[in-house]
């Protein structure tokens, strides 16, 4: 809150445009923030409206595996193994 009712609002995080809104009349505004760049950190946030605002975003990166491939082996050796006894039985 805190802009000039009706306003455009522009949010920046460093150079980068990361959203756009227009403030209501009450001079508040909500908007998704949508970074171009995926990096982890504090990263701080300016809404400007009339007058400059600011607040800062903690960004997480996380990465994950399937875990399907000791799965996926576990089951072949089983496979090759039970082949291997039906053939030489």
């Amino acid at each position: 809150h805190g802009c000039t009712p009706g306003a455009p609002v522009t949010l920046t995080s460093g150079d980068d445009q990361v959203g756009a809104t227009t403030a209501g009349t009450d001079g508040t505004f909500t908007s998704p923030v949508a970074f171009t760049r995926i990096e982890a950190g504090k990263h701080e946030v300016t809404a400007r409206c009339g007058v400059v605002l600011t607040g800062s975003v903690e960004q997480i990166v996380t990465s994950s595996t399937g875990g399907h491939s000791g799965t996926m082996i576990v089951l072949v050796f089983f496979v090759l193994a039970g082949i291997a006894v039906l053939r030489f039985n």
